[in-house]
């Protein structure tokens, strides 16, 4: 058996993934804010794959560095480890999204990732999305981990494709570009098409 712990996007829940057609030999653990990894025996797993999207890169590169003795394989989706900055989101816009939140802003922000309005489905908890902005707001990492395999929507309005690349380009990542928005699961319809063959890694 595999394990894919994968690192959920900001205000997201494990319903993003639910479709993704998953083979026998996986078992996905789906990570949403706080992101802690509980009661979970790494042993008796063959391999070990950690997945982020989005804001979930963050959190798989700092999981990765925590538990490097995994050696797990790193995969990102339409993120960087620095959430803030020159190959992120500017700061000034981040503040501004931390600020200004409602449910009107939260469903432009979907949009804009070209999220489909069905997971809107419920009445967000915009404390607890605000909790999170504020978490990654004052915790700037200062050292990242560098994942072996990275795909770019080459239409991300959130984090743009421009950015990523320049970051992923200066990395040893094999990077692959979707054609797609920052919500990339209308192109990717299982984990074999996020992980690969299986003699891969």
């Amino acid at each position: 058996m595999h394990l894919i712990l994968f690192f959920n996007g900001w205000g997201m829940d494990s319903n993003i993934v639910e479709n993704l057609i998953c083979d026998d030999c996986f078992e996905v653990h789906c990570l949403n804010y706080p992101y802690i990894v509980n009661n979970l025996d790494f042993s008796k797993y063959k391999k070990i794959y950690a997945i982020g999207w989005s804001f979930g890169v963050y959190y798989a590169s700092k999981f990765l560095l925590e538990n490097n003795e995994l050696n797990c394989s790193s995969i990102a989706i339409n993120g960087v480890p620095y959430i803030i900055g020159k190959y992120g989101i500017s700061s000034k816009m981040f503040r501004f999204t931390l600020e200004t939140l409602s449910l009107d802003n939260l469903k432009k922000f979907y949009t804009n990732m070209e999220l489909p309005l069905e997971y809107f489905y419920k009445t967000p908890n915009l404390n607890k999305l605000k909790t999170e902005l504020e978490n990654i707001l004052y915790s700037s990492p200062n050292t990242h981990y560098t994942f072996d395999k990275v795909f770019l929507g080459e239409y991300d309005r959130i984090i743009p494709y421009s950015k990523q690349l320049k970051f992923y380009e200066k990395e040893a990542s094999t990077i692959i570009t979707l054609q797609c928005s920052h919500y990339p699961f209308n192109v990717i319809k299982s984990w074999r098409d996020i992980i690969g063959k299986e003699n891969e890694f």
